[in-house]
């Protein structure tokens, strides 16, 4: 039986079908141009771009814009700036410490505080500080502070820089206390944010333990001999420290305080060079 299929081995079938083609045509080959440009423009278009894209205003024509010239590099000095770029505007230049009088951190970032040229009154080294607050960052931001010994005003300021509603500086000594104030004037604190105390240390504990007056956290240099003692019975009482609240003790790195001393639990201890800081927590 002889096979009908259209297929190009059956010209017979080929020919009842005009509309289809016969075998061994081809189709016509596309004429060669000597370059792209040409071939565009026998078709009445324009030949693209050598990189292959076309400009905005390529496509759709300039328009004028309401909102002045386009500005496509960003860099934040129109006031607009990307999503998580600071405007150029507003970046200040980083200030590096180099000094031990300088506030690390904060509002007061950079800052130099005056203080005694006498060797009996040192502040803490910069870096045992930013370590310090690093831990207690979040203890320390819209807490009150309680600055034990407090010298120059230091860790009290460097507190407020960070966030504290209140830091209140015990010292004894009036030359020192007027150092504390200077340096709150010349950082432009406020009276309400710092509070200046010309006491001895342990007359102010009693005191406070009368009172019952509370601090979030509790600053305390330790400066060795029955003074310190004295302090570190009323502290382990929960004397001036809220429940939950913290107590940071600098001494000397070969020294080991309790870990348990009253209500009060050591939680952790960083040491830096020859100071180390022992942090405890009022249960």
């Amino acid at each position: 039986m002889e096979n009908h299929r259209r297929t190009p081995n059956n010209p017979s079938t080929f020919d009842r079908d005009s509309n289809l083609r016969r075998t061994g045509d081809r189709p016509a080959p596309r004429p060669r141009y000597q370059n792209r440009d040409e071939r565009f423009q026998s078709r009445g278009e324009r030949a693209p771009r050598p990189d292959g894209f076309q400009s905005r205003d390529d496509r759709f024509g300039k328009r004028p814009s309401r909102f002045g010239p386009r500005n496509d590099r960003n860099d934040g000095k129109d006031g607009f700036a990307p999503k998580g770029k600071v405007p150029a505007w507003k970046e200040e230049p980083k200030i590096k410490i180099v000094s031990d009088l300088q506030v690390t951190d904060g509002k007061s970032h950079g800052k130099y505080l005056k203080n005694s040229t006498s060797a009996k009154f040192t502040v803490t080294p910069r870096r045992l500080r930013e370590a310090m607050f690093k831990i207690l960052f979040r203890r320390v931001r819209a807490r009150r502070f309680l600055d034990l010994c407090a010298g120059c005003g230091m860790i009290g300021i460097e507190a407020i820089s960070r966030g504290a509603i209140v830091s209140t500086f015990v010292e004894r000594s009036s030359k020192m206390c007027s150092f504390i104030k200077k340096n709150m004037e010349a950082l432009e604190i406020k009276t309400g944010h710092g509070e200046v105390v010309e006491i001895e240390l342990g007359p102010f504990l009693k005191r406070i333990a009368k009172r019952k007056r509370q601090w979030d956290v509790v600053y305390l240099d330790h400066s060795g001999g029955p003074e310190f003692d004295e302090a570190m019975k009323y502290l382990s009482r929960g004397t001036a420290i809220t429940v939950g609240g913290t107590l940071a003790v600098e001494h000397p790195s070969e020294i080991f305080l309790p870990e348990r001393s009253g209500v009060l639990r050591r939680w952790r201890v960083i040491v830096q060079g020859e100071k180390a800081i022992s942090f405890f927590e009022r249960q």
